[in-house]
């Protein structure tokens, strides 16, 4: 006789939702494991992979993005983008590192995005041109006005720190931060860390290190970009749980599915 007290839910897994750009480079991951694309090799145009995936052209540009920031891949509008030329066992090692990656805490994301993001501002405010400062005003505006307007403000918000990381006149930093955007915005939407109250409360941390950075003080800039990532995180703590849900885990950019599919293209839509 089976025992009432069993609990079954002790032997359920959880299940891992899957991002289309992941789907895609884990198909490109495929391929080279069976040297259909080898080293050296050009990959098809955005356009072309797009139609052949079924996805907008923004998901496969994140995806390219993601394999040219670990060296998988180079892209130079002469040549598009070709495989780096790399043994076989190095690009698919690298290409695992990318999936792992992505299983990404909040804690994880806090702790790596604070000390970049610090870095950045405190860089912005040694470097910065009065050009590089108006852009950072200009995408601040932006993020004001939709936050008086009670709108979303996730982009606008991004917005300001990728300008930031622009005028710090480091590439490979700005790369590290604008590769953290994806993240970040889906961390953001799924856990609701816009509302209560904290888009007004974040557009005003924004003014104060831009304050710092117009009057040259990076180490106050450094402190108020720290403190304004901190901040993000303990609303999450107090207030995110109970805004998450989990069937905006699957929120995408994309276009709607198209009523025909290109012939032999595997969709990475998910069911209607």
């Amino acid at each position: 006789m089976d025992d009432p007290e069993f609990d079954v839910s002790r032997h359920l897994q959880k299940i891992k939702v899957r991002r289309p750009p992941d789907i895609i480079i884990e198909q490109i991951s495929d391929l080279i494991a069976r040297r259909i694309i080898k080293a050296g090799q050009k990959l098809p145009a955005e356009r072309v992979l797009a139609e052949r995936f079924d996805v907008s052209r923004g998901t496969v540009r994140e995806a390219l993005r993601r394999l040219e920031f670990f060296g998988i891949v180079r892209t130079s509008p002469q040549s598009g983008t070709v495989v780096e030329n790399l043994s076989e066992h190095v690009l698919l090692g690298l290409i695992n590192n990318i999936l792992n990656a992505d299983d990404t805490s909040p804690e994880m994301l806090i702790e790596v995005r604070g000390a970049l993001e610090a870095l950045s501002a405190r860089l912005a405010t040694e470097r910065a041109h009065g050009g590089q400062i108006d852009e950072i005003r200009k995408a601040q505006r932006r993020m004001r006005e939709q936050a008086e307007a009670n709108a979303y403000t996730l982009e606008e918000d991004l917005l300001f720190h990728l300008k930031v990381a622009e005028a710090t006149n480091n590439n490979l930093l700005r790369s590290l931060i604008a590769l953290m955007g994806p993240d970040v915005l889906r961390f953001s939407h799924q856990h609701a860390t816009y509302k209560d109250g904290r888009m007004h409360a974040a557009a005003n941390e924004h003014d104060a290190i831009i304050e710092a950075i117009e009057r040259r003080q990076p180490e106050e800039a450094e402190r108020l970009m720290k403190q304004h990532i901190d901040k993000s995180y303990e609303h999450y703590r107090r207030n995110g749980s109970a805004y998450d849900h989990p069937e905006n885990d699957g929120a995408r950019s994309d276009k709607p599915a198209r009523t025909r599919r290109a012939k032999g293209a595997k969709s990475l839509r998910e069911p209607e």
